[in-house]
């Protein structure tokens, strides 16, 4: 991917989850910096609980995670790896990832990420603080102007990403458009218990509302591959007690890391 010309304008309104120093990669800014993969490549994330996903990645995620929505208004697709509090359920002590679980692209495509131009073209971003970005890499960022071939997969594995997002955004669109989504909760109870509790409060399709919709827009949602997606989310809610399980059976060194 080329470099964009340093005089366009690059749109950095609104939060990008975990990129807490976005910057236009550069190679004047960057040129003397690159990747250091070793050590623990997922230690970053030990204390989050969601990660965002792309409508694409429904059918391998939903067979770990719950798949939620971020909201009723202007919802956006989540993976749910934590309950309860900010551990990461889904992250050993050496900072791995669980090897049966499926990564959701958005990890893997860290540090990197797409910022809009004003040409509607992408430029490519890195998060400044990231604790693989180092000053005495194994994979550089540049060799002489040019990025290098590690560096050019990884962010082309990011444009990728990106490319999905309208695909996802248009899905969650549709369901506010029907109006499919509602509050639910995640709730157990304790063996010995009587009562419920509840672990989690989220949003997801409401799929009696679903059953009402008339079968012309049934029809739609399966044309445009929506419906598959609204069922793979459907059947992720499942992992909610498999969620709680994996915290139940954490190790004590693991359940006081936060």
């Amino acid at each position: 991917m080329n470099q964009p010309h340093s005089t366009v304008h690059i749109n950095f309104t609104g939060s990008m989850f975990l990129y807490t120093q976005p910057q236009l990669l550069t190679v004047e800014d960057h040129g003397h910096l690159g990747l250091n993969t070793s050590g623990q490549p997922y230690d970053f994330v030990r204390s989050i609980r969601v990660v965002p996903l792309a409508a694409a990645e429904l059918s391998s995620a939903q067979k770990n995670y719950p798949v939620v929505f971020s909201d009723l208004e202007k919802p956006t697709l989540l993976a749910v790896v934590g309950v309860l509090e900010d551990r990461n359920l889904f992250v050993d002590d050496n900072g791995n990832w669980d090897i049966a679980a499926y990564v959701p692209s958005y990890l893997r495509s860290y540090p990197f990420a797409m910022a809009s131009r004003e040409d509607d073209q992408y430029a490519v971003v890195i998060d400044r603080a990231a604790p693989v970005i180092s000053e005495n890499p194994d994979q550089p960022f540049f060799d002489g102007q040019a990025l290098t071939a590690p560096i050019q997969a990884k962010v082309d594995f990011s444009a990728q990403f990106a490319a999905h997002q309208p695909v996802t955004q248009a899905f969650c669109d549709r369901l506010v458009e029907l109006e499919l989504l509602s509050g639910q909760q995640a709730t157990f109870t304790p063996e010995g218990e009587s009562e419920e509790q509840t672990i989690a409060s989220y949003v997801a399709v409401d799929f009696d509302k679903l059953k009402k919709l008339d079968a012309t827009t049934v029809e739609k949602l399966f044309q445009d591959g929506m419906l598959a997606a609204i069922y793979a989310h459907g059947f992720s809610q499942e992992n909610w007690f498999q969620l709680l399980k994996r915290r139940q059976h954490l190790s004590p060194a693991q359940d006081t890391d936060n």
